[in-house]
């Protein structure tokens, strides 16, 4: 009966000549040139004449590590934007980043980054930020600038509105998995609270989410014009206590940050009507 050994070295038989960048060490294996180190190693299974198999040298074995490495992080990267695109149903919200901010409010900058470098922390507690300024000041791009920069650090977020919130409630049947899905975010991106439709129905819903967040710990980012004495006055309103009850719950766990007051949206539309005319050939009188 053959031996094992025997057998293996048939099956995976060791090349008789080495390659260009290889060379017959003085124990009869093949060596890589680069690294100095073997590319076959000995096998004894079983006693009998040891078996020839081969191996990945040190540089091979380091580029193949290299490639798994480059390949889990193309796929991770892939699995995020993917993330994103379902976080974020804007296309051209997907891509307000720090990176491309135009530098003109550097402290509202800096607070925004500041909370994402400490999201881990804040997530414990679900503490978030009351982005509150005139319109056309920014609010929305730090909001999507905050989701964005919790989305490649993995974290689950979501960018929606408290009207979209009331249309999943509405969709009966479905209700409470979409109510859900939204307790299971780390982070809610709410942008331009006090615009949403306000019957009692709409008031009792978005209630029970911005309670639901609190309670489950989800991070609130809220854009508004709203200052935060107007929503205090909202909130110590009795006379409306499901208003009231609203407000006081977001003032709760949304850190008040002023949005600085440059008119971005103003200084944007002013730029894109003179690139327009200048295309169009129309001289400025």
């Amino acid at each position: 009966m053959e031996h094992v050994n025997d057998a293996l070295s048939k099956l995976i038989p060791p090349p008789q000549q080495p390659d260009a960048d290889e060379y017959v060490g003085e124990d009869g294996l093949i060596y890589c040139k680069n690294c100095k180190t073997s590319r076959q190693f000995f096998e004894n299974f079983t006693g009998g004449k040891p078996a020839i198999l081969p191996k990945l040298c040190k540089c091979r074995a380091e580029a193949a590590e290299k490639q798994r490495k480059e390949e889990e992080e193309r796929e991770r990267r892939e699995q995020i934007e993917n993330a994103r695109h379902k976080a974020i149903s804007v296309p051209s919200y997907r891509g307000y980043r720090f990176s491309v901010d135009d530098g003109k409010t550097p402290k509202t900058t800096e607070i925004c980054k500041n909370y994402v470098r400490n999201f881990a922390e804040f997530s414990k507690t679900g503490q978030g930020l009351l982005l509150y300024g005139d319109v056309g000041t920014g609010k929305t791009f730090y909001a999507l600038c905050i989701a964005n920069a919790l989305i490649d650090r993995e974290y689950k977020v979501l960018h929606t509105s408290l009207a979209d919130v009331v249309k999943m409630a509405q969709d009966f049947d479905n209700a409470e998995s979409h109510f859900m899905r939204l307790m299971w975010q780390k982070c809610i991106v709410i942008d331009d609270l006090g615009t949403e439709r306000a019957t009692s129905f709409a008031e009792e819903q978005i209630y029970k989410f911005i309670d639901g967040c609190n309670t489950h710990g989800v991070a609130l980012i809220v854009t508004t014009n709203y200052t935060p004495k107007e929503l205090e006055a909202a909130a110590a309103d009795t006379s409306d206590l499901t208003h009231a009850r609203i407000y006081s719950r977001l003032l709760e766990k949304c850190f008040p940050v002023r949005v600085n007051d440059i008119k971005r949206r103003e200084a944007n539309t002013a730029k894109n009507k003179a690139t327009v005319a200048e295309l169009l050939g129309i001289s400025k009188k």
